[in-house]
């Protein structure tokens, strides 16, 4: 297996590695991905329905490799494989600990809570206040807050200070 690390310069990246790693079922689907190329029926067959939303997580953390897979019949279609070749974490921020128990909090917030924010940020980028500065100022939360958040949830995408809705395309 080949050793390559993630590199990570803002603490609000780690979220999605952390909710990753949160969940069992989420930790299995990763260790398989990382000694093989696998196809949505094969992650199907061995993990069910669920796979889909580990997908999600490593493509939001920049985690997934995809590529595609030839058929053997030559009248078959090509099929998207899925592989994670991250093995290690690099990790280069200065964060202080309120601000890192802040991440942390996000990290282990319950479901409904955390869904209420996310409404609350959905509503401000549908009236296209889409900026953080725009949300901070609007739901006087805080920036880190903000993008911890954003990060988070599958229904959003961080670019720079902007936040945009996550297209519901293919993985």
């Amino acid at each position: 297996m080949v050793r390559r690390a993630k590199l990570v310069n803002d603490i609000v990246e780690l979220i999605p590695i952390f909710q990753l790693l949160s969940s069992e079922y989420h930790r299995k689907v990763y260790s398989v991905l990382l000694d093989s190329w696998l196809t949505e029926e094969e992650l199907r067959k061995n993990f069910g329905d669920g796979f889909k939303e580990t997908l999600r997580i490593l493509k939001h953390a920049g985690m997934l490799e995809v590529r595609w897979r030839m058929p053997s019949d030559p009248a078959g279609k090509p099929e998207k494989e899925y592989h994670v070749s991250y093995t290690h974490l690099s990790a280069n921020f200065y964060v202080s600990l309120k601000e890192f128990n802040k991440i942390l909090e996000i990290i282990f917030m319950p479901e409904d809570e955390m869904e209420e924010h996310v409404q609350k940020i959905k509503r401000e980028v549908e009236l296209g206040r889409n900026s953080i500065g725009h949300i901070i100022k609007t739901l006087n939360y805080d920036p880190l807050f903000v993008r911890g958040i954003v990060k988070k949830s599958l229904k959003f995408n961080l670019k720079g200070q902007i936040i945009e809705f996550a297209r519901d395309e293919e993985i």
